[in-house]
């Protein structure tokens, strides 16, 4: 089923969430998700600055309706951010947008490409006899809200259509696990550097450990480089970790928060066990653990579908890193 099928199917809710998911990808310090009573009209509304509904802000009105929107849907919804802007709740928008996933019929498409006709019509709307619009005055006059209204810039008022929210969707973290597609395509991991970083100082610290109990001699990272029986597995460690730092930033943008952690966690519990046993050094039990993380059935996280052998191998380190396995007990935690 493609997204915007998808999207026919969902309740006001998911379609708030949704939308308020699409707005990050635009140039806001923030976006809120304000549905809901005593929102004053504003379902989604993304801040230009820190001062929030005080300076410059765009409100996003969800409409999750069977048809597409027409004039009567959408004045009592423009009516309310007059009304709000006259009780001091939020200064005039510097754009309104109506999201809807069927979007608007001619008419109304027409009135807000007008920004006079959007206007008058509301105006006229709003002072006919047995306006039902009249309610939402909330104790401001008549007169004094049909003489703000022909002052207000109703230019601001726009749509944005389905295709272009699914687009620009399709590039945050939560497009993936929303419809059920591919996750973009993953960029190659960096090589690791000459010199250990700052960052991979406690995992190297335990491999060398790990070393030093197998060949009863202490190495520098340098020399476990070189060493002939450590250079090839101590270079495949950090390429494995740095893999796994890369995927680590790739789930960051491409997948829910907790994605990764989720994915790690899995890591530990299967491999916990295993390295609770009794080795004969901890390099056999680095070498053990790394083994039966590559053989773990894990069926649920959304990266697995991009996680590749050595991620695993890297994501064991991540644990040495942070103290999480030690390969060697007597190892100061």
């Amino acid at each position: 089923m493609s997204p915007e099928k998808r999207i026919f199917l969902y309740d006001d809710a998911q379609w708030e969430e949704f939308v308020l998911e699409w707005a990050t990808t635009l140039d806001y310090v923030q976006v809120l998700r304000n549905g809901g009573a005593n929102d004053h009209g504003v379902d989604v509304a993304g801040f230009v600055t820190a001062a929030g509904f005080e300076d410059d802000w765009d409100c996003y009105q969800c409409k999750h309706y069977g048809k597409a929107l027409i004039p009567s849907d959408a004045y009592p919804e423009i009516l309310k951010i007059v009304v709000g802007v006259m009780a001091g709740h939020y200064r005039w928008p510097r754009r309104y947008r109506f999201a809807a996933p069927k979007g608007c019929g001619t008419s109304l498409s027409n009135l807000i490409h007008s920004p006079t006709k959007l206007r008058a019509g509301l105006e006229q709307e709003l002072v006919k006899t047995k306006s039902v619009l009249v309610k939402q005055l909330g104790g401001h006059l008549l007169e004094a809200v049909v003489s703000f209204i022909r002052t207000a810039d109703f230019s601001v008022f726009g749509t944005v259509e389905l295709c272009e929210l699914v687009e620009q969707h399709s590039k945050t973290r939560w497009h993936a696990a929303r419809f059920g597609v591919d996750l973009p395509a993953r960029p190659d991991s960096p090589a690791p550097s000459p010199e250990p970083s700052i960052g991979e100082q406690r995992y190297i610290e335990q491999m060398l450990d790990a070393y030093a109990e197998r060949h009863g001699s202490t190495f520098t990272a340098t020399e476990a480089a070189a060493h002939e029986h450590t250079g090839g597995h101590y270079m495949r460690q950090r390429v494995a970790f740095y893999s796994a730092e890369a995927l680590r930033l790739f789930a960051r943008d491409s997948v829910p928060v907790g994605t990764f952690d989720a994915l790690q966690r899995e890591i530990f519990d299967g491999v916990i066990d295993v390295h609770d046993l009794d080795h004969r050094d901890g390099l056999q039990r680095l070498q053990t653990v790394v083994g039966t993380s590559h053989t773990l059935a894990i069926t649920s996280n959304g990266l697995l579908p991009i996680v590749e052998v050595r991620d695993r191998t890297g994501m064991c380190h991540q644990l040495a890193n942070d103290n999480r396995l030690r390969w060697c007990h007597a190892t100061p935690q």
